[in-house]
């Protein structure tokens, strides 16, 4: 794995800095396509007459299907390659988007979320695998904390679009973008993405020699003879069954438990914030303003992240940011019917849960070996996404039980606190943790 090494090693060749380039703007795409259903909630539910328990199912559909995606969709990654699982994945986006527009009624637009969903959640996954691979270790930190700003600039660009579509054109149009966007980049990916050279080197599929010499060529690299020598602890790989095997399992269901409760709350915040602002004020306009304020507070942050990334270790600025963010609910809930303060503290809101998915995106693809990456980043999105699905639900619920909104996002204070001593536990065991066999294993 020596030509692997050496890439990482080296400064980024143009041909790295393109394909990071296209897959921050698919981000931006999965940042808008996630968060048109949060912007149009407050007017749907007014169309549609919708109860707080079924908008939180609609919500909510859409974090399933990208569960469903990251689950089952990303580990062909492993099998097919990075670039065709885009592809596939931006189809099914696509595909999605494009049919909620012309939705009948909540069960037809609950079923379009979960298609796009679906897509997203395969993509979003493989990209997290794909930009890690093609990124310096030099700048690997850095560069995630540019490319996690791509989802919140797109959800933030989904607002200023949907603040004068919705009341001119009402909610299917920020749908029509959506979808619009969508196929725009399939083509764009298409076109401009390569495959990854981890996947070909470890993988090996057809023409996976003369593959990886065109890459080489275009990274401006001598050609090779042949294809490195695989170490022995990666010639096989069973998939999921290699991650819940022996000493990988504790650390393996320990990041299942951390990402999990941490995008919980993160969904909770970005799905649930704009109606619960809107209701509270009795203005959808301003729900609207603190979705678009929470957002680009989640770029801010991302950047912040990005710049001390190239100073201080990456999963040093997890640990903080998450301890942070728990004290930031507790102290927006405090502020909540305070609108100038809760704007402000919104935006801090948005800074410190940006940089929480920064970080996890930073640090977890080394955890895995090649040829098991897309799997263990899938499995970990996907039993992330499933956990967070139970959050916009539960919300529904607890708003139907005459809780406040206040109280709530006091309550998401403490999934973060056991999110951090997870991933504090994460690191130690991988830290401890000695090879004694050739069964793959995490590393820090």
């Amino acid at each position: 794995m020596d030509l692997l090494d050496e890439v990482r090693k080296a400064p980024m060749s143009r041909l790295q800095i393109r394909a990071v380039a296209v897959a921050i703007a698919l981000m931006m795409i999965d940042g808008m396509d996630v968060a048109v259903a949060a912007y149009a909630a407050p007017a749907l539910s007014k169309s549609w007459s919708l109860d707080p328990v079924t908008l939180g199912f609609l919500l909510s559909s859409g974090l399933f299907g990208m569960a469903a995606g990251s689950l089952f969709l990303t580990p062909f990654s492993d099998k097919i390659g990075r670039r065709k699982m885009m592809l596939v994945a931006l189809i099914l986006v696509s595909a999605g988007m494009t049919l909620s527009v012309f939705a009948g009624d909540v069960v037809q637009l609950i079923a379009y979320r979960v298609l796009a969903g679906l897509g997203i959640g395969g993509m979003i996954a493989n990209l997290n695998v794909f930009v890690s691979e093609y990124s310096s270790d030099k700048r690997r930190g850095s560069i995630f904390g540019l490319y996690t700003a791509g989802f919140a600039i797109g959800a933030t660009l989904g607002g200023f679009i949907a603040g004068p579509l919705i009341p001119q054109f009402g909610w299917r149009s920020v749908f029509v973008v959506g979808a619009s966007a969508s196929i725009l980049m399939l083509a764009v990916t298409w076109r401009f993405l390569p495959e990854s050279l981890d996947y070909l080197v470890s993988k090996r599929p057809r023409n996976a020699l003369a593959q990886v010499n065109a890459i080489l060529v275009q990274m401006r690299r001598p050609a090779l003879s042949a294809l490195p020598e695989l170490p022995q602890d990666q010639q096989t790989g069973r998939g999921i069954k290699d991650l819940l095997t022996g000493r990988m399992a504790a650390q393996t269901v320990l990041l299942w438990v951390g990402y999990g409760l941490m995008i919980a709350a993160y969904y909770f915040a970005s799905t649930w914030t704009p109606k619960l602002i809107a209701t509270s004020s009795g203005d959808d306009n301003l729900g609207v303003t603190m979705g678009l304020v929470v957002n680009f507070g989640g770029i801010i942050g991302c950047f912040i992240f990005s710049i001390l990334a190239a100073f201080l270790r990456s999963r040093h600025l997890l640990l903080g940011s998450l301890l942070i963010s728990a004290l930031i609910y507790v102290a927006f809930g405090m502020t909540f019917t305070q609108t100038s303060l809760a704007i402000v503290i919104g935006a801090a809101l948005g800074l410190v849960t940006s940089a929480n998915v920064a970080g996890f995106y930073a640090t977890t693809p080394a955890l895995f070996p090649p040829a098991l990456r897309g799997t263990g980043v899938g499995w970990m999105v996907g039993i992330g996404r499933l956990v967070s699905i139970v959050s916009p639900i539960v919300v529904g619920y607890l708003l139907a039980g005459e809780w406040k909104a206040e109280n709530i996002f006091m309550l998401f204070g403490l999934p973060l606190v056991v999110s951090a001593l997870s991933m504090a536990a994460v690191w130690a065991l991988s830290t401890k943790t000695k090879p004694s066999t050739p069964v793959p294993t995490m590393i820090s």
